[in-house]
């Protein structure tokens, strides 16, 4: 503002500005990313409703993409399982992330993202699905998805998939990634529940 009468072109010095302001945001996101990744806590799991941690999470972004559609089918003969409520839903919103710009950025039509609990009382597992109508993911990047700072969206951080990773291992659970067979990818965590 103090330059802003001195300068013979003000809307370059506008663009720069603002160039930096965000450039400035964008190394505050990274700052908070690795700082997130660094302090993560150990996980305490306790007995708990995952179908519960679900909702929680697909509620609030209904509330912020009300473009896209979200379909939650739990099944509610899981059992209570033994998560740490506040890591599990972060791991959630981070794959709930990825689904929802997947379907922003690649469908026109049908942006859908669908959440399914599903318990094989067999094996004593329950299986977490997240499946969307995107472009789905390359085979080749398939393989990379869980390496720290590989990331295929621009300005990513390449820590989601990273930090969603060790949270489900540190459940003594694991994730697997798949293509959808109408399109997009399915993410899909399994967790072990005690009989």
């Amino acid at each position: 503002r103090r330059y802003l009468e001195k300068l013979e072109e003000p809307a370059v010095f506008d663009e720069c500005t603002r160039v930096i302001i965000s450039q400035v945001d964008e190394m505050k996101h990274l700052v908070d990313e690795f700082s997130a990744f660094a302090k993560m806590p150990s996980s305490m799991p306790v007995p708990d409703d995952l179908n519960a941690v679900v909702k929680d999470a697909v509620a609030l972004y209904r509330e912020a993409h009300p473009e896209v559609e979200y379909l939650i089918e739990t099944d509610e003969g899981l059992p209570t399982i033994e998560i740490d409520r506040s890591q599990m839903s972060r791991a959630v919103g981070n794959l709930l992330e990825n689904a929802t710009t997947a379907v922003r950025e690649c469908a026109e039509d049908r942006r859908q993202v669908t959440i399914r609990t599903t318990y094989d009382a067999d094996i004593h597992l329950a299986v977490l699905e997240i499946m969307d109508s995107g472009c789905g993911i390359p085979a080749a990047d398939k393989a990379r998805l869980f390496e720290p700072y590989f990331s295929t969206k621009h300005g990513g951080t390449g820590l989601g998939l990273v930090i969603v990773n060790r949270i489900i291992s540190d459940h003594n659970g694991f994730i697997r990634v798949r293509d959808n067979d109408a399109g997009g990818t399915i993410f899909s965590i399994e967790l072990p529940v005690k009989g």
